[in-house]
């Protein structure tokens, strides 16, 4: 498979993915799709960063914080000490309460403690404009991913020195987003220069749910792409052309690729936008997905045990 046609299925995927948790209106989804079916994918991707770069402000990791930390959702096995920790980030229609517990049900059941980062609520940004890439791009967005990393130090229930990112849709390419900025120490977009948070020796693995495969990346963080072939908005054969081209220095990326899954297949209770992109719960998938990260954060205190 030519790597043009690699870019051109990525490019599609991420304006596809711009709609993946919801749609702002039903004129939205038109507009999406004309440009998809008029080839402008390239177009509406350089258009959005460059809004991005041109509209959005200067900030530094302290402003950041101030923006999230008050929002997050903290979860944590009582009386464990500091444990691995799962950074949770939302699509682009934003936080699901039931999602979130059922994800850190599971976690804390095994000694895992997660915060879900609600990328919104701090600073007044409307879904819609997420979703349609007004808002907060995956490469701005990359940075509360850094920030995140950075204050959990202080969280005594936190083991900074395991923690793993999961993402889910647009949260799935911001980490994305966040592991090709890693590996070239380039500045999410709003920051003036990589910020020193040890990314690469503090994040021990990266769980994305129906994302798309961008551009390679270097960072020895390994990483697992959980993808449905009834997805809308994600085709996996991008996955797929890059996973023989991921750089044979950088962590390790396994794709699971579920039969019938659709996405945003592991919500039990979707919303009503989830459930208008064609979200159906597939509990299969949803275990065997769980099964893919408790492996490998088993795995990583055994690294660091030893």
């Amino acid at each position: 498979m030519s790597k043009k046609f690699l870019m051109l299925g990525a490019l599609l995927s991420a304006t596809l993915f711009a709609v993946s948790s919801a749609l702002a209106s039903d004129e939205s989804r038109k507009e999406l799709e004309e440009v998809v079916e008029e080839g402008g994918a390239a177009q509406f991707i350089a258009k959005a960063i460059a809004h991005a770069k041109a509209t959005v402000k200067d900030t530094d990791m302290d402003a950041i914080s101030k923006a999230l930390r008050p929002y997050d959702q903290r979860y944590f096995p009582e009386g464990k000490g500091a444990v691995p920790t799962v950074l949770f980030f939302h699509g682009c229609s934003g936080p699901t309460e039931s999602h979130e517990q059922d994800w850190a049900r599971r976690l804390n059941k095994e000694g895992v403690g997660m915060i879900a980062v609600d990328s919104y609520k701090g600073r007044g940004i409307k879904w819609q404009d997420a979703c349609n890439f007004q808002a907060m791009t995956p490469w701005q967005r990359s940075a509360d991913i850094l920030a995140t990393i950075e204050d959990v130090k202080n969280d005594p229930r936190v083991d900074a020195e395991q923690l793993y990112l999961a993402g889910f849709s647009h949260g799935a390419v911001t980490i994305w987003a966040a592991l090709t900025q890693a590996s070239a120490k380039s500045a999410p977009i709003g920051l003036a220069e990589w910020p020193q948070v040890d990314f690469e020796r503090r994040v021990q693995g990266a769980f994305m749910f129906y994302g798309t495969c961008m551009q390679p990346w270097t960072v020895d963080v390994d990483a697992v792409a959980f993808l449905g072939t009834e997805d809308r908005y994600i085709k996996e054969e991008v996955c797929q052309a890059y996973q023989p081209n991921h750089p044979k220095g950088a962590g390790e990326l396994t794709l699971k690729i579920y039969q019938g899954a659709t996405h945003t297949f592991d919500h039990a209770n979707p919303n009503q936008a989830n459930i208008d992109a064609g979200s159906v719960y597939d509990a299969a998938a949803t275990e065997d997905a769980w099964q893919t990260m408790l492996g490998m954060i088993h795995a990583g205190k055994i690294r660091e045990a030893n």
